[in-house]
């Protein structure tokens, strides 16, 4: 698993957005669309953002996050590694929503 750092948020009319750097140190901007807590965890459904000049340009690709806090409140988010995790994280959100999520790890941030 890659631990990724919160690094910071802030509000895009309404929405709470948030940069997470990949592996390379490139930046990947996402906004916050639901959490559920499953089995103990809590999980993200984040929507990939592009923003220019502070302001939202295009949307991207859902991706689902395991989220963990540290002792000092830090929020990491972690790709699902687990299949099976995955799946079962993933339909609880298709099912409380109109999410279409799709395990393509080609498309990972982390890959």
């Amino acid at each position: 698993m890659h631990d990724h750092h919160h690094e910071h948020k802030h509000e895009h009319e309404h929405l709470e957005a948030f940069t997470l750097y990949d592996e390379e140190g490139n930046e990947h901007n996402f906004i916050l669309l639901a959490e559920i807590e499953n089995e103990g965890s809590d999980y993200w459904a984040c929507e990939e953002i592009f923003v220019e000049n502070e302001e939202i340009t295009d949307f991207g690709e859902l991706y689902i996050f395991k989220k963990t806090v540290d002792e000092e409140g830090n929020v990491f988010l972690d790709t699902i590694e687990d299949e099976d995790e995955f799946n079962r994280v993933a339909k609880m959100f298709e099912e409380m929503s109109d999410f279409e999520i799709v395990d393509d790890e080609n498309e990972d941030i982390d890959n």
